[in-house]
């Protein structure tokens, strides 16, 4: 009987090319370049696609405009080349197949998988993690596997690549929404499968053998070479994969304890403490006041030495109880940017009297109120934001914009 494809996903950087490369050494199943399938499909008129009167030439047209950005002179962006199929063998493929999206993804993966003399294919693309449900809406019965790895070694790896984060901040907001977005899936779905990079690389054949128990394969011990497959998996030859055909290394974990400053570790926690208890990884900080910050979480980045400042005064930003009320209000850049004051100029006013009086009241109740504002943060601009700015000009903190100007 033929067996479902699998799909493996996870916040990138976790360790999913590993993952990939050890199911790919299986005798049954291969994993060829990442797709992004499903993060292309989710911007497409699916509608079109099947369209049984025109299919399957949008099908066609569809599957070979799948790009992605080239790191190198010598690498295609269209990911037909990366699977080294043409146009009209995609045609041959879909001419006499029902419309369905199953057999627009296959006429890519399929081909590869009889290529490599295996019988069940795998597609690995870390960022499907943000599309679990559109997998599981066209595979209903495909396992789909997730890697989770440490935030903080992901946060690391992910300021070391050319398409990842440019501080550890950023790069622990993007593990923090991919992880948001995926775990109310991951905890009802019964077809899926969480195994952690730690646990991999620390006791491999153990986990191996749960792993394939689960897909329904005997466990190899060819699995445990990647030498071949790695460089398949790595086909663009791009360095920050390079690791994946060598040995399985044990002391990729916990990197976090000796590149980041304690100061850095605070921050880390104070952002996403409590999804690594969820996980079992270690904290090592304790917080005692529940942070809020305005407008948005996403400005954080931009401000990361002063919210490094305030974490290390106990301060974090997740609740331990559901009830659990803000004790500090953390305000970020100017109030004339369209982040706090939307809209019209009725809007506008009416947004200036609502923050006004969510920081009078955090005053009344003895909270504790900071502004980090931007560079600009002083500088004129409109009535409403001067309004805002004289409010909270006594709780003003050095920004990053200072914090750099007196190194």
């Amino acid at each position: 009987m033929k067996k479902e494809p699998i799909f493996v996903v996870g916040v990138p950087r976790s360790g999913t090319t590993l993952l990939a490369a050890i199911l790919a050494a299986h005798s049954n199943m291969s994993c060829g370049p990442e797709t992004h399938f499903f993060r292309w499909l989710a911007k497409t008129d699916v509608d079109q696609i099947l369209n049984s009167e025109t299919w399957p030439e949008p099908a066609i047209n569809f599957i070979c405009s799948i790009t992605r950005k080239s790191f190198s002179a010598n690498d295609s962006k269209y990911l037909i080349d990366k699977y080294q199929v043409e146009k009209q063998d995609i045609a041959r493929y879909l001419e006499n197949k029902e419309p369905s999206i199953a057999h627009v993804l296959s006429a890519i993966t399929e081909p590869y998988m009889m290529a490599m003399k295996k019988s069940r294919w795998v597609e690995k693309t870390p960022d499907h993690i943000e599309h679990v449900q559109l997998i599981r809406k066209y595979f209903p019965e495909a396992p789909i596997i997730r890697i989770i790895r440490d935030p903080r070694d992901v946060a690391l790896s992910l300021t070391k690549v050319p398409w990842g984060a440019q501080t550890p901040l950023e790069a622990l907001l993007l593990w923090k929404r991919l992880d948001e977005a995926s775990q109310e899936f991951f905890s009802t779905d019964h077809l899926c499968y969480t195994i952690h990079f730690e646990d991999l690389v620390l006791s491999p054949q153990e986990e191996l053998q749960k792993l394939c128990q689960f897909l329904g394969e005997e466990f190899e011990e060819a699995m445990l070479d990647t030498s071949s497959t790695g460089k398949q998996i790595n086909s663009r030859n791009v360095p920050w994969k390079d690791k994946v055909s060598q040995p399985i290394d044990a002391s990729r974990t916990s990197v976090w304890r000796d590149k980041l400053t304690k100061q850095e570790n605070q921050l880390a926690e104070a952002v996403l403490g409590d999804r690594m208890k969820v996980y079992r990884y270690p904290r090592e900080e304790n917080f005692v006041q529940l942070g809020e910050i305005y407008p948005e979480f996403s400005l954080a980045p931009s401000y990361a030495h002063s919210l490094t400042r305030l974490s290390s005064t106990g301060i974090r930003f997740w609740k331990t109880h559901k009830d659990e009320k803000p004790t500090v209000k953390i305000y970020l850049g100017d109030p004339g940017n369209s982040s706090w004051l939307k809209g019209k100029k009725t809007e506008r006013l009416v947004n200036t009297l609502s923050i006004s009086v969510d920081v009078i009241k955090a005053i009344v109740s003895k909270d504790f109120v900071y502004w980090i504002p931007d560079k600009n943060g002083l500088e004129w601009s409109g009535y409403c934001s001067f309004l805002l700015k004289k409010i909270l000009a006594p709780y003003k903190i050095a920004s990053d914009n200072d914090d750099k100007n007196n190194c």
